[in-house]
């Protein structure tokens, strides 16, 4: 009865991530985010190397798992061809 468990971490959990191919201003690095539950985020690090979320909705908190999976995959993308 666990197979749903391991469809949902297979898939990444359904958080998609891309980085902007020109950066917002003020930012080290910018991009979207869309979160397992369909809700879209602006992401971006500061220079100060902090991240923040600016998400399409006010007052949305995405879950820790999509929080969690959503700094792996950004962490992925950040190292891989299309990085930095």
């Amino acid at each position: 009865s666990g197979a749903k468990t391991k469809q949902a971490a297979a898939s990444g959990g359904g958080v998609t991530v891309d980085i902007d191919s020109i950066k917002r201003p003020g930012t080290a690095l910018s991009g979207s985010v869309t979160f397992s539950d369909g809700v879209s985020a602006k992401w971006y690090v500061d220079p100060m190397g902090r991240l923040g979320l600016d998400p399409d909705q006010p007052d949305y908190q995405p879950s820790q798992e999509d929080i969690e999976t959503f700094q792996m995959e950004l962490q992925a993308k950040m190292q891989g061809p299309a990085g930095m």
